[in-house]
């Protein structure tokens, strides 16, 4: 995992994400202080199940996908794919708790990590944008709630 520069790029890429959807490039200045973006090989793990971590990422570019453990079965199965622009691993910002998923790099890709507790003081500081990104992430976390929903019910009709 290597970490690069460029804040001003990370910035505009930030403005672009779901997340910060309706927030103006020049309200998300100060969250420069604690974001970067990490370059990941193919194959490279960004975060294991079981692991507790003090940041969520935004995927920028590439495949990264979801792997989650059963009980009794050595291999991990593939749960999903993460598209470009959502979040992963944003759990840590809603809670102290461990991953409960593996996220790996199927081929070079490129993130954003933003640390979870600066990132909330950020948001406690400046109310009505940290509104808006909860609530976009709110409607993220919904969606994937109906996806699992309509999957699970796939599963118990077969």
């Amino acid at each position: 995992m290597k970490q690069t520069d460029g804040n001003l790029q990370i910035l505009c890429t930030l403005s672009d994400f779901e997340m910060f959807h309706s927030i103006k490039l020049e309200q998300l200045v100060e969250i420069i202080k604690f974001v970067s973006r990490l370059e990941l090989d193919a194959g490279e793990i960004l975060m294991e199940e079981g692991m507790v971590s003090d940041c969520f990422y935004l995927v920028e570019s590439g495949d990264v996908e979801v792997y989650f453990s059963v009980p009794g079965q050595k291999n991990f199965l593939e749960a999903c794919r993460v598209k470009t622009g959502s979040p992963v691993g944003e759990m840590a910002l809603l809670e102290d708790d461990v991953h409960s998923a593996r996220v790996m790099a199927k081929e070079a890709s490129s993130v954003i990590k933003i640390e979870s507790a600066p990132f909330l003081k950020y948001c406690n500081k400046h109310p009505e944008i940290g509104f808006i990104v909860m609530r976009n992430l709110a409607k993220l976390l919904c969606s994937r709630l109906r996806y699992t929903d309509q999957f699970l019910r796939h599963v118990a009709s077969n």
